[in-house]
């Protein structure tokens, strides 16, 4: 959860994306981008967290000024 939202905020996710796609079995060491799976899966949750807050900001200014 707490990637998830450090994700949400934008900051260096590039760094965190990478990280996460060479991550291999427990007990072994970093593989070079052996989990794709983890890269998608952050790029869509970027795509989906950020149209959510963008629809959320809207969805109030548009309540506030109405």
């Amino acid at each position: 959860m707490l990637v998830c939202f450090s994700e949400s905020s934008g900051e260096s996710w590039p760094d965190i994306m990478f990280r996460l796609m060479d991550v291999s079995e427990v007990d072994y060491g970093p593989v070079i981008e052996i989990n794709k799976f983890n890269g998608m899966f952050i790029i869509v949750f970027m795509l989906v967290a950020n149209f959510f807050l963008m629809n959320f900001f809207t969805g109030v200014l548009f309540l506030k000024y109405e």
